[in-house]
């Protein structure tokens, strides 16, 4: 998977139906409220054009919180709200897995703004791959997150880069 040009949306895809990624990604997003989109836009950008500009980054974070708080949030909420107090109506699990899917297709819209962000800020520019990029990139993504780095944190990143090296 290493260095192989793709759309944000695909790479995503892939990188988290990869063994452990899920996992891995979902624990961040718990334990470190990590947007999960994030954590792949780092891998990504890191494979794809290397070390993020700063100035990208945080584009791409209040792009990112704004739909979050706004959009993404309200429908997990929902969406857990429902698992917690199930009904054993047809129509209430109907309607649960209509907000799964949008909250689906939300994260996709994210994850498209975020490469439309990327291709334009990028356009022009010399992008040098570098071997640490991707570490680079997420403890950027980290400090900007006010999150230090721990254990839990560098063994779900592993998982995650270990994938990207298959």
């Amino acid at each position: 998977m290493p260095n192989k040009p793709q759309k944000f949306w695909t790479f995503s895809l892939e990188l988290y139906d990869a063994q452990g990624v899920a996992a891995a990604c979902l624990e961040l997003q718990d334990a470190y409220q990590l947007d999960v989109n994030l954590i792949l836009f780092c891998v990504w950008h890191g494979s794809a054009y290397g070390k993020i500009d700063q100035e990208l980054l945080q584009n791409v974070l209040e792009l990112s919180i704004e739909w979050r708080c706004g959009v993404v949030q309200p429908l997990r909420s929902a969406r857990a709200w429902m698992k917690l107090n199930p009904n054993p109506s047809k129509q209430f699990d109907s309607l649960r897995e209509r907000i799964k899917a949008d909250e689906l297709m939300a994260e996709k819209f994210q994850i498209e703004q975020i490469a439309s962000l990327t291709l334009a800020f990028n356009k022009g520019r010399q992008c040098v791959l570098g071997s640490d990029d991707i570490r680079e990139n997420i403890d950027s993504l980290l400090v900007a997150a006010k999150i230090e780095r721990d254990e839990k944190i560098t063994s779900a990143l592993e998982v995650i880069r270990s994938a990207i090296e298959k």
